[in-house]
């Protein structure tokens, strides 16, 4: 549904310019924004997809999203809308992302040329009943994922606020494409977030996302980690495009360097799709080699995802190499941790603290 927009300025000529994600785009009356869900109207910029959905939501396991080490086994209640402010050759997603909302979001476009899929209708929920759907579902966290969710920005903190009175948890599944003063709001009420990161090229950034850089997403990540939100690190292997060992050894120096060892990195495998079908699938030892490269720059944690693999699945203390977790895709066969600290979970065989937060659950049954 169409709302007034908030973190943007007016400009001269009726021209606006959008401060939430960090293309900062200056939108001339009549326009939209390069996400396309932003609207000028009279100098004025509107969100139209504010409660927007494109179902009433989903469960998953968290492992899904992905996020190993925040409430291990718990269910997770995924809502998405449409639009992304990234316009990725090789997206997974891009049914989803590259649709735009009519005049009043309540249908999603998807019609870009060859890629065209068919229209449909939205759901629209306002904050307050889209909680009570979380309620009822009984999940305790609620996930903004699939497409992009910094661009849906007022109605993400209208109902993480809501959230947060009845006791869920905000999580964010996102490119990091944000501005310091989206930030600065959305650090008050999300609690956790996988961040996708490309590559750890500029490049990349420019000739397959089509923005201008990687620094916007490196300074999102430092500045959610320093407000203390657990972080997650997501890194999508596409053969010769990302896979060099340099790059990956560069990306874990900085997470190590910049967010902390015990931040969890997933390598995760592509699979052709979008624009960019004739590329290979990621072969699993491309995944092993990266997972090799993380733990050797000294990251705790680092997982392999989309594949079976005979490493990447468990979680080890980094300090005696005792089992904590015991996963087969999205099975947890095993839980070993020491929850007698209410701040944090240890290690039961050294007392390390593991950095995993939440109690966690066994759970049978999933697979990838």
């Amino acid at each position: 549904m169409k709302k007034e927009a908030v973190l943007y300025e007016k400009l001269d000529n009726n021209k606006v310019q959008c401060n939430v994600c960090a293309r900062r785009c200056i939108i001339k009356e009549g326009m939209r924004g390069n996400c396309s869900t932003r609207i000028n109207e009279g100098g004025i910029l509107y969100t139209l997809i504010y409660g927007s959905l494109i179902s009433r939501g989903s469960i998953d396991p968290i492992e899904k999203k992905p996020l190993y080490n925040y409430y291990p086994g718990h269910d997770i209640f995924s809502i998405a809308s449409i639009g992304c402010n990234f316009h990725c050759s090789m997206c997974q997603n891009w049914s989803i992302s590259q649709c735009y909302p009519n005049e009043n979001g309540t249908k999603a476009i998807c019609d870009e040329g060859e890629y065209r899929g068919p229209n449909y209708e939205l759901v629209q929920l306002s904050p307050s009943e889209l909680i009570k759907i979380v309620e009822k579902s009984g999940c305790k966290l609620i996930a903004f994922t699939y497409n992009e969710p910094t661009i849906w920005h007022e109605f993400i903190m209208d109902v993480a606020e809501l959230a947060h009175q009845k006791n869920i948890k905000n999580v964010l599944v996102t490119n990091g494409y944000s501005t310091p003063e989206a930030s600065k709001e959305l650090v008050k009420v999300i609690d956790a977030a996988n961040i996708d990161f490309k590559a750890f090229t500029d490049d990349f950034y420019k000739r397959i996302a089509k923005v201008k850089g990687l620094q916007p997403v490196l300074d999102t990540a430092k500045l959610w980690k320093s407000q203390g939100l657990h972080i997650e690190v997501t890194n999508l292997i596409i053969p010769n495009e990302n896979d060099n060992p340099s790059e990956i050894r560069n990306m874990c120096e900085w997470i190590t360097d910049n967010l902390g060892p015990e931040t969890p990195i997933h390598f995760s495998a592509y699979h052709p799709d979008y624009k960019m079908t004739d590329h290979m699938r990621t072969p699993v030892d491309s995944l092993e080699n990266a997972y090799s490269i993380a733990k050797q720059v000294g990251l705790y944690y680092v997982y392999i995802g989309n594949v079976h693999s005979s490493v990447g699945n468990n979680s080890l203390c980094y300090s005696c190499k005792e089992l904590l977790i015991e996963r087969s895709g999205y099975t947890i066969s095993k839980i070993n941790l020491d929850d007698s600290d209410s701040s944090f979970n240890r290690c039961p065989n050294c007392g390390k603290p593991t950095y995993i937060q939440g109690m966690g659950k066994k759970r049978v049954g999933f697979s990838f």
